[in-house]
């Protein structure tokens, strides 16, 4: 019981929540994988870096940041300008694309080597993550490794798209992206009049504006030209021939990607918290919320095992069952009508409350916020229920969230019909089921398609120098074990 209440108590105030789309694309929460994986890691990433020379220059990072603790913290690391082909489809065109890399040194001698690391998303910045953990992703390596990491086309201040067009407003404020009534688990008429008429319209209205805003560019965000990225920066790192990767979420995808199109390349490759790449691809993602509902359920074990004076929901219920009985309720209740309205923005209440308990249950380390904010919105207070709730999501993000996520998927639609059965497949999956869906929306009607598509097909069995290493979570709300 000791353990717990610790394990409760020792996190609070560790982090500060992040917006539905940037948790989304950060889960930063699977650096702390246990001594097991740094054990396994260590184990396995034994090459030496080869002598030859590099012809990338580094020196301390001085990036404009807009951020004075992350102007403060870069200074710990290295960074270098680099560049690589805008696009790789077109042998004959020169125009570069130059690219910001971040490298947290090795702490200990020999040097090993390099290993690429990839945060996730799409969209997060590999740049910032490292800025943020660069210290503890070398730890967890064993400190004989470098690790690099570079913003990924679409991602901090790559090839930036912004996808405003002429709308009056950013894509966040369209009305209808929760297009399910809460705690949906099947599509009611009224659900699927609302797709047919203000969803599928706004999903229109979004594709529009991307178009608008990046027609001279949106066909080189895709995965395999990152992939090609990684290659040419390693090629420039004077290492040898091979390659170490480690990538999280999305990073697994595109782990698999580069795997795949440079299967003699990689040396050493770790998968951590994955994603189906047939569905990623696919456009439908159908299997992203099967575990969510035993990762809200383990939350509710921890909880009452730790007792209420580390859990206070421990105080008024007594079995895990209830408690979901109870949240499932407020998924109902009045507090979560209307909207929040900030930064000139309006989204769904119901819509930010659950991406904030999906970006919780990523991180056992916000566990004890988790609770807190639970409880508030039983109780009705909503202060409480959106303690810390950050509304300066950043547009760019979003954007870049779209712009490769839906240039890789070969999912379109002509109709609103065309998603009925996508929409209860995912529907059946479980809780949060209903958001992920409206996400595929997003995509179906989306005008640009990556330069450079890979065929599913291309991922099975791929035979690298080593076996890749895969790590999943066993309660995790958006990349389920079956994943991996």
């Amino acid at each position: 019981m000791k353990h717990r209440a610790a394990f409760f108590a020792q996190h609070i105030n560790v982090y500060n929540i992040i917006s539905f789309t940037t948790f989304y694309i950060m889960k930063s929460r699977n650096i702390l994988l246990g001594h097991l994986l740094l054990q396994s890691v260590q184990a396995a990433m034994l090459v030496s870096s080869d002598s030859g020379t590099s012809s990338i220059v580094w020196s301390q990072c001085d990036l404009d940041l807009g951020n004075e603790v992350k102007s403060e913290s870069q200074k710990a690391y290295d960074c270098a300008k680099f560049s690589v082909p805008l696009d790789y489809s077109n042998e004959d065109s020169s125009e570069p694309l130059v690219l910001d890399l971040i490298k947290a040194n090795a702490t200990r001698q020999p040097s090993k080597g390099s290993v690429f690391y990839n945060p996730g998303g799409p969209g997060a910045s590999g740049v910032s993550s490292v800025i943020v953990m660069g210290d503890r992703l070398v730890d967890i390596l064993g400190r004989h490794y470098d690790i690099i990491s570079f913003d990924p086309r679409g991602s901090g201040q790559t090839l930036v798209s912004t996808c405003v067009g002429s709308l009056d407003h950013p894509p966040s404020t369209l009305s209808s992206w929760k297009i399910f009534g809460r705690g949906a688990n099947a599509v009611t008429h009224d659900d699927w009049e609302r797709i047919k008429g203000d969803a599928w319209r706004d999903a229109g209205k979004l594709a529009d504006a991307c178009y608008e805003d990046n027609a001279d560019t949106g066909r080189f965000y895709g995965t395999p030209f990152v992939a090609r990225d990684i290659v040419k920066i390693a090629d420039a790192l004077g290492q040898g021939n091979q390659i170490n990767y480690w990538g999280t979420s999305y990073g697994t995808v595109l782990g698999q990607v580069l795997a795949a199109m440079f299967p003699s390349r990689i040396n050493r490759m770790l998968l951590n918290s994955n994603l189906f790449a047939d569905e990623y691809f696919a456009g439908t993602w159908k299997s992203d919320t099967k575990d969510a509902e035993k990762a809200i359920l383990h939350f509710f074990d921890e909880c009452l095992a730790a007792g209420p004076r580390a859990c206070s929901l421990a105080a008024n219920y007594s079995t895990k069952e209830s408690l979901l009985e109870a949240y499932n309720e407020l998924q109902r209740s009045y507090l979560l009508d209307g909207t929040l309205s900030t930064t000139g923005r309006s989204s769904s209440k119901a819509d930010w409350f659950e991406w904030l308990v999906i970006s919780h249950l990523y991180t056992p380390a916000l566990y004890p916020q988790l609770d807190e904010r639970i409880k508030g919105a039983l109780e009705g207070n909503e202060t409480a229920a959106f303690l810390l709730f950050d509304s300066a999501t950043d547009y760019k993000v979003e954007s870049a969230f779209h712009m490769i996520t839906c240039g890789d998927a070969s999912f379109r639609a002509d109709t609103p019909d065309d998603l009925f059965s996508i929409y209860q497949t995912i529907l059946d999956q479980g809780p949060f089921g209903d958001t992920i869906a409206s996400a595929r929306l997003r995509c179906a009607r989306w005008k640009f398609q990556a330069a450079e598509q890979i065929d599913a097909n291309s991922l099975r069995r791929i035979k690298t120098k080593h076996p890749v290493l895969i790590v999943n979570g066993i309660y995790d709300p958006i990349t389920p074990l079956i994943s991996a």
